[in-house]
Parts: C-alpha cells; structure tokens; sequence
C-alpha cells in the first residue's frame, strides 16, 4: 500500500485580468506559480459585480442550469443553497449497500449549506452538449468530454450568520459578520461565506484551489495549510487537537497589493489559501492531499480534489457511475480516494486488461465526465414524465 503524506504540488492559472509588476506571472504560472494563479483565480470570481455582489454571484448555480430551459443570470443572483452533497451522497451509498449509517459528519450539524456556480464558458459547453439533463448524458456515454480552457467553477459553503459565534468558537460575532465575511442573502436568512473551492480548466485536469477564512476553526487541521505566494507564513502545521484555530494568514506584500488594486470587497482579505492541486501524486509517488475544513468536513485526512473529481463519471443509462464510490464510511468515519485514477472506475475487464479500447476482454462501464461531477449528480430526469426535478436544486 502506497504512503500518503500531507505534501501539496500545485499549480493555477495564468490567462487573468493584468496584476501589478510585483506578481506579474512568469511563463507557465500553471506549472510554475500555482499559489499566485490560485489567488489570481480568487480576485477573479470575487470581483465586484454590483452592490454588494461578487462576480461568481452573476454565475449560473446548478439550480439556473439544470432544468428544461437553462439560462444563464442577467445579472447577479441570490446564492442556491442545498445542504452539503458529499456526506449525503455517502451516506446513501452505505444505505443502498446494506451498511450501518454512522452519525453525520460534525459540520452537518452546524447549518452549513453549499452553492456551485459555473461560468459563461461553462455553462455553455453543459448546455450545447445536453449534458444538463438525462437524456443527452446517456447520449454522450462513450465519447470523450472536455471543457474549454476558460472554464471555471466554484463551490462555495456558507454558514448563517445567526451561527458565526458558535461556528468560530465566539471569534466573531453576528453583528460583526458583515464586517469580516462576504454575506449575501437566500430565502431571507443572511449567511456567511466560510469557504470557497475555485477550479479552472488551464491544464487538462484543472487547476484545484481552495480557500478557508481564518477564523474557521479547523482551517489549518491534519494537514497543515501551504500557500507559497500569498501568506507571509507558507506553511501552517496543522495543531495536536483539532479545532483550536489558527493565526492570520498575513498576506506578503505581492498578494497586499493585488488585493488593493483589485476592485475586490475587502472583506476578502480575511480568507486564506488553503492548497492547491494539479496531480495526484508528487515527484516521489505519495498520494497528494488537499481538503477543506469545511467542504470535506471529517475526511480531510484522504481528501485529492483531483481523484474525487476524477472519478465523476456516468454509466450508460445516464446515472452516476460511482454513487458512493468516491466516498465511503470505513470504522472512523468518512473515507475518500487517493492517488492516481484506476482504470476499473471506467472498464470491466475479463481477462488481462488489454492495452487498447476495442481489444478482447475490455467493456466500458463508466464514461467520464471531465472532472464535473455535477453532470451525474444534477443531470434532471427528462425521461419520465413528468419530468424530474434536478436533484441539486438550491432554496
């Protein structure tokens, strides 16, 4: 059995809006500066878009595109909140599988709720393809699916305000959530950004980074935070007990003055860069980690952006072709995969796998949905009638 150990590779974008001489990007930031693009990416999406609006909040939700007629915002929306989908999806694995259903992960207890937002260039490669709805996956099932380069998606979790002391151990108060967290409103209960996920298609199997604000008390937990461009800190040990907070991640003058010339909210200076992803290994074979204390809430210790994601895939009939497979309940909790991609995700195999497609012994059972996994999962079910709603739709 391979070793995992908490060291991060990383990597981002570099086709951004212009930054200041101070961090202006070298050739291939993708491969060669991946915090700075990280935080590039970050200013992008949160970039003012209108009142007190970020410019993922003029995004399409899943909500906006999977249904019968997609449409992609006029202008910014009101986050579509659902309740987390990981632990839910696991959970309902476990179910269909006969196993006993452990307790939630801590998290789910305390209101957190999640919104994925997709820009243009998403949005549109999803509806030209029919891939936000069941028939046009099962269409796609065996050809090859892959988003253009400017593609870029978010997750972000919130937390309502009424809850900030609780969910900071009383660091902040509600009356001071406004002052320190990005807020917006659904179903007139303010919430509280607490964390964002930001991916990009520059390099074939995206750019992975995550963000944590630094009062989020787990921030820095079992594996440690790393951020080599923007915190004057890059590497915050994780704590011996979980739970306990972690410093400011003071940001080096090249983010201080990104951030200030940016028309970015400054609330944002308040969140921190947790890692970044672009491989499933590093260069001596150890699984890479990179979770968020909040998104992966009670399995950051097995947490690979790139395999969760690389395991987004469907079977013919149009339906996710691991359920819970990305996922699991072992003895101490929630388990995820780790390391490179495994060719039995995708292929059945009734003799020695043969090297290509076609040969003898090799079937296809899964088609690969380039990472997205809200393809399987939000796909609404156009097949019956009446049709299914999608099930990721938020409030």
């Amino acid at each position: 059995m391979r070793r995992s150990i908490d060291t991060l590779l990383v990597c981002g974008l570099l086709v951004l809006p212009a930054v200041p001489a101070a961090a202006q990007s070298p050739p291939n930031a993708a491969m060669t500066a991946p915090d700075q693009v990280a935080w590039q990416l970050f200013i992008q999406a949160n970039t003012r878009a209108g009142g007190s609006n970020s410019t993922f909040e003029t995004w399409a939700s899943d909500t906006d595109l999977f249904q019968p007629n997609p449409q992609f915002p006029a202008a910014a929306t009101p986050p579509s909140l659902r309740p987390p989908i990981l632990p839910q999806v696991a959970r309902e694995g476990v179910q269909q599988s006969g196993g006993l259903l452990p307790a939630l992960p801590p998290g789910a207890a305390q209101g957190q709720m999640e919104e994925t937002r997709h820009n243009r260039a998403t949005f549109d490669f999803i509806v030209q393809n029919n891939l936000y709805k069941l028939s046009g996956v099962k269409a796609a099932f065996g050809k090859t699916l892959s988003f253009p380069v400017d593609s870029i998606e978010v997750k972000g979790n919130w937390v309502p305000v009424s809850d900030i002391p609780q969910f900071t151990n009383n660091k902040a108060t509600a009356a001071q959530a406004p002052q320190l967290y990005h807020v917006n409103s659904a179903a007139g209960v303010q919430y509280a950004l607490v964390s964002m996920h930001v991916i990009s298609k520059q390099v074939p199997n995206w750019t992975w980074a995550t963000f944590e604000h630094r009062f989020n008390p787990g921030r820095c937990d079992i594996i440690g935070c790393r951020d080599g461009f923007g915190a004057q800190t890059a590497f915050v040990p994780s704590n011996r007990t979980a739970g306990q907070g972690y410093p400011d991640c003071v940001k080096t003058p090249a983010l201080a003055a990104m951030l200030s010339s940016a028309d970015i909210d400054p609330v944002y200076n308040n969140y921190c860069l947790k890692g970044s992803q672009v491989d499933f290994v590093d260069n001596v074979g150890l699984d890479i980690r990179v979770g968020n204390s909040v998104t992966e809430d009670g399995f950051v210790a097995t947490s690979s952006c790139i395999t969760c994601h690389g395991r987004a895939a469907f079977k013919a009939d149009g339906t996710p072709a691991s359920q819970a497979g990305f996922l699991s309940f072992g003895p101490n909790g929630p388990v995820a995969p780790l390391g490179p991609l495994l060719p039995e995700w995708y292929w059945k195999f009734s003799s020695q796998p043969p090297i290509f497609e076609g040969k003898p012994g090799l079937t296809r059972t899964a088609t690969a949905a380039d990472f997205v996994w809200s393809i399987p999962f939000c796909a609404y079910d156009d097949t019956q009638s009446p049709v299914q709603p999608t099930p990721c739709a938020g409030k």
